[in-house]
C-alpha cells in the first residue's frame, strides 16, 4: 500500500474504513499515523461512538474505504473526536509497553485469527520476546488468569474501547462490593 495516500488520508482527516481480511471483520476509524509497519487509528462502531485506539500491523490491513453511504452516516453520527496520545510505532513490545502504560490495560489479537483470539488485560511483565496478561475475561465468566503470549504473534493493540471500559469498571465493582 503506498504510504504517500495513507499520508493524503490523515492530512484531510478522512473517515475510513480499514479491512482485515484474514480476520474477515472491517474497522470504521481515522488514521493518526503510520509507518512502514504499523497503523494507529481512532476507532468508532456502527453508532459513531469512539472505540478507543487501535494500532495494527500494515501487513494486515487488505484494503481501504472511505465516502460512500454507510461510512459517510457513520461519520455524521460522531459528535466528537475524541483526543488520543500518538503512540510510538516502533516495534509490537514497545507499542504494548506505551499503551498498557496510557489506557491501564491492552486488547491483544494474536495474528489474523479471528475474534475469538482477542484478549483483555493488563500488562504484569515483559520480555524481549514474551508479555504476561493478566486477563480480565469476559463480563460473563469474571475470570482473572495469567497468560503467555510471544509478542511476535500479537498483530494488532486496542485500548479504550466501550467494551472493555464497562468491562474494567464491572472489576472495580466488583472488588469493592
Amino acid at each position: 500500500m503506498k504510504t504517500e495516500f495513507i499520508d493524503r488520508l490523515i492530512r484531510d482527516s478522512t473517515f475510513v474504513e480499514i479491512y482485515d481480511d484474514n480476520a474477515e471483520e472491517s474497522f470504521f476509524c481515522y488514521i493518526i499515523q503510520h509507518t512502514g509497519s504499523f497503523l494507529q487509528l481512532e476507532a468508532y462502531d456502527g453508532e459513531g461512538r469512539p472505540e478507543g485506539i487501535f494500532v495494527t500491523e500494515f501487513e494486515e490491513v487488505a484494503r481501504i474505504r472511505w465516502e460512500g453511504n454507510e461510512r459517510e452516516l457513520i461519520e455524521s453520527l460522531i459528535t466528537s473526536r475524541t483526543s488520543h496520545p500518538k503512540i510510538k510505532l516502533e516495534n509490537m513490545r514497545s507499542i504494548l509497553e506505551e499503551v498498557n502504560q496510557h489506557y491501564g490495560h491492552v486488547c491483544i489479537t494474536l495474528g489474523g485469527y479471528g475474534v475469538d483470539k482477542i484478549y483483555i488485560g493488563s500488562i504484569e511483565e515483559m520480555s524481549e520476546e514474551f508479555v504476561i496478561l493478566h486477563e480480565y475475561g469476559t463480563r460473563e465468566q469474571n475470570c482473572r488468569n495469567k497468560m503467555l503470549v510471544r509478542i511476535e504473534d500479537v498483530s494488532r493493540v486496542q485500548a479504550g474501547g466501550i467494551y472493555e471500559t464497562n468491562l474494567i469498571k464491572q472489576i472495580g465493582a466488583n472488588q469493592s462490593a
